[in-house]
């Protein structure tokens, strides 16, 4: 494919020669396809040289490419005319309200200087810290290589004993990233700079990647772990004969250049150099082209805004350890059980699993856990119930081909209920599920076996201690390659068993994660992600590709079935990502939880919608009541000393609205009744029998399309909208309907975001 230059640059001539196909802007105007947009902050002395050389290698792909080219302001050119510049290059001023997908900074002769003496230092700090939002990918190169790793991640450059001139030996630190893809073990590229890197620094940072170093020079390629930047410490796009003109250029002025390295054949500089990178040069801007622009940049470029990777899927190249938790429809039979063992073994990063006890395997079914709370109940008739768990586990272990006493086990549990109170084994029978199955899953798999009760500890009034629990549970864990623990369960001060609410098991994947600084927390059930609305109200509704914890905690807030507020701050704190995935699917992506979403795009504008029936509208009307204070303080003192909990308000000049329960109709009577005696000339307003809807989604403050499809949805619907809040921290919107219009109006909403 060709590349796009402006008419009449001069590198069209010399490329045309050399058979790269360029295209101008004349003929790009027939051309209907999206190209990518690149742009070139040119700080090179020589600018047609560099801006032909960079031209060539960006053509040399099978992708469009549309070339601007950038130059500072605070700084002009010496060694090319004022009106090439004009003609051809534009200032950030005319580039800062537009988006590219992707950015090339070159290297500038000013490597000695202090990064801060640089005239135009401040000029680039801007344009770099713009790239954030405004480029999906940037390539630094040599100098601008150093300034941008100075910027961004406070690594500092440092002076070299003697300069790095010449074509030098490289090889790969990181052989299946793609940036090298197709690279052989060793390559060759030229270099020409006094300062190198400090390597210690680079290799210590956690969001840098070394990729390939040389052993006379150093680091060679970096990126990041996000992949916004690419930073290239040599100049892989010289021509044949740069290096030979800047040697010719330092002798004619009189310094004491040596000759480039492994550059002239016999180091005679009266030959013809020898060129042992241009294949190299080639293959390492068409990859980056290819796969960190072309394969993850936004369609819209307007979405480069986010910072976003178009993908939600999370890239785990640099994981190191995966905790895995298995809900109890991912261990309900053997055939399951060999599921969760086909996705352990997997991939060795999975080196710790919690398991839940073994759930229902048909409708008829009943959860392990359940009986045993029939066991506990039964009083002579524990037996029971104990059998049927004894034969479900005993015929576990005899498909699997496990030599597993699982009646010992459930023996124990016998003459515990026979011989102690009730009150003593609330917690303890019901944990026994976790207990059991783990030991047999442990054994399946052939991992240790760790009780969740000698590390997972509560204190005496029965609080998880997170303290004490990571210090405890991270110091055994960090003893084992890989490990079996029950969820659901730890133990009090006094050895006793103690459980979780519901939630337990997910709560305590998230526990062994936290302890153990785990880089992925991967929640495996029966679904493929959390599910964008009600399946009892929309029909095999979407999975949510990607949500962030807050919007977690909306979704939560409203209603919907989600993860449980304690298993998301476990690992929120932490930064841990979790991903939910489908056991019976585990190809399929789920849905990844992430702390900040700035690198991920959204594949749906929002990210999910909840609700639910029995809510009213009450709205309290007194002249200035929003302008005076004392006013408000004093309404809502009065629903608070009613036990009153307000779902969400909205305030008018003179009046304040709110959205309550129903269930709370006849304190909300009473509240009112006292209003308008305390405050003379208030009145109010209820409608009763509404139903709550609340949308979320993190682009709700930026994004007016959102609120314009939820209320077409509605309006072609023609239901009446009682109540809208668009929420202050602008990441959902609340609206109330008549109940009679609430499955319609979720159904309606949906479609426009499906």
């Amino acid at each position: 494919m060709p590349i796009k230059v402006p008419n009449n640059l001069p590198a069209v001539e010399i490329l045309t020669k050399e058979n790269v196909f360029v295209m101008t802007d004349t003929r790009a105007m027939t051309q209907d396809i999206r190209p990518l947009q690149i742009l070139i902050l040119n700080l090179m002395p020589t600018k047609v040289e560099t801006e032909t050389q960079l031209t060539r290698l960006l053509g040399n792909s099978p992708l469009q490419v549309e070339l601007e080219l950038l130059q500072t302001s605070t700084h002009k050119a010496k060694n090319v005319s004022e009106e090439h510049m004009i003609a051809f290059y534009k200032t950030f001023d005319q580039v800062r309200n537009k988006y590219y997908d992707g950015m090339i900074i070159t290297g500038a002769p000013v490597e000695l200087m202090e990064f801060e003496e640089v005239e135009y230092w401040d000029e680039l700090c801007e344009i770099m810290e713009w790239s954030k939002t405004h480029v999906h990918s940037t390539f630094h190169i040599c100098w601008g290589a150093q300034a941008g790793l100075y910027y961004h991640y406070g690594i500092k450059k440092k002076a070299l004993p003697k300069k790095a001139f010449g074509v030098f030996l490289h090889t790969l630190e990181y052989k299946t990233g793609m940036l090298f893809r197709g690279f052989d073990d060793e390559f060759y590229v030229p270099h020409s700079r006094y300062t190198g890197l400090d390597d210690e620094a680079v290799f210590a940072h956690p969001d840098l990647r070394v990729i390939s170093m040389s052993p006379e020079v150093g680091i060679f390629a970096i990126k990041s772990n996000d992949d916004k930047h690419i930073f290239i410490t040599g100049h892989s796009e010289y021509d044949a004969d740069t290096l030979k003109k800047e040697y010719l250029r330092d002798i004619e002025n009189g310094l004491n250049s040596e000759v480039p390295y492994n550059y002239f054949p016999d180091d005679d500089s009266s030959k013809e150099p020898q060129v042992s990178w241009r294949s190299c040069a080639n293959l390492l801007y068409s990859n980056w082209l290819n796969y960190f622009v072309y394969q993850s940049t936004p369609f819209d470029l307007n979405d480069i805004k986010t910072g976003a990777k178009p993908k939600h899927e999370l890239v785990t190249d640099n994981f190191d350890l995966i905790t895995v938790k298995f809900g109890g429809s991912s261990l309900a039979d053997a055939n399951q059980f060999k599921k969760v063992a086909g996705i352990v073994k997997s991939d060795p990063r999975r080196r710790f699993v919690v398991a839940s006890a073994p759930g229902k395997r048909n409708s008829e079914d009943i959860k392990i856990t359940d009986l045993l709370l029939k066991s506990m109940n039964a009083g002579d008739d524990a037996d029971k119930y104990l059998d049927l768990i004894e034969e479900r586990y005993c015929g576990i272990a005899k498909e699997l081909g496990v030599s597993f006493d699982a009646k010992a086990e459930v023996d124990l549990i016998r003459d515990r209920i026979k011989k102690e109170s009730k009150e003593s084994l609330l917690d303890y029978v019901p944990s026994r599920g976790e207990y059991i199955g783990s030991k047999l899953l442990a054994k399946y798999i052939g991992f240790d076996f760790i009780d969740a009760g000698e590390f997972i500890k509560f204190d005496a009034e029965g609080n998880y201690d997170k303290d004490v629990t990571e210090r405890l549970l991270g110091d055994e864990l960090h003893k084992h390659d890989y490990a079996v623990i029950p969820g659901f369960y730890g133990s009090l001060p006094d050895g006793r068993i103690k459980t979780f609410s519901r939630g337990g098991s997910d709560i305590t994947g998230a526990i062994v994660a936290a302890s153990t600084g785990s880089d992925l927390y991967e929640n495996w059930t029966d679904v493929s992600g959390l599910l964008m609305a009600d399946p009892r109200i929309v029909e095999k509704p979407v999975s949510v590709p990607l949500i962030t914890y807050r919007e977690l905690r909306e979704l939560s807030y409203l209603g919907a079935e989600v993860l449980h507020a304690d298993t998301v701050f476990q690992v929120a704190s932490k930064g841990i990502p979790i991903n939910i995935k489908n056991t019976n699917a585990p190809g399929d992506a789920g849905t990844l939880i992430v702390n900040n979403a700035r690198y991920y795009s959204n594949a749906q504008d929002i990210s999910g919608l909840s609700g639910a029936r029995g809510y009213m509208n009450v709205t309290v009307q007194l002249a200035h009541l929003n302008e005076k204070s004392e006013l408000r303080e004093q309404v809502l003192d009065i629903f608070e000393s009613k036990g009153i909990k307000i779902e969400t308000m909205m305030t008018g000049v003179d009046s304040m609205s709110f959205l309550v329960k129903e269930s709370f109709k006849a304190d909300v009577e009473d509240a009112l009744s006292e209003i308008k005696e305390k405050m003379p000339g208030a009145s109010e307003e209820t409608l009763s029998d509404l139903a709550m809807i609340g949308v979320v989604g993190r682009d709700m403050g930026t994004s007016p399309n959102i609120a314009i499809k939820i209320l077409s949805a509605l309006a072609a619907l023609k239901i009446n909208i009682k109540f809208l809040d668009h929420g202050a921290g602008n990441l959902h919107m609340i609206l109330a309907v008549d109940d009679k219009d609430y499955e319609n109006a979720v159904r309606a909403i949906y479609q426009q975001f499906a």
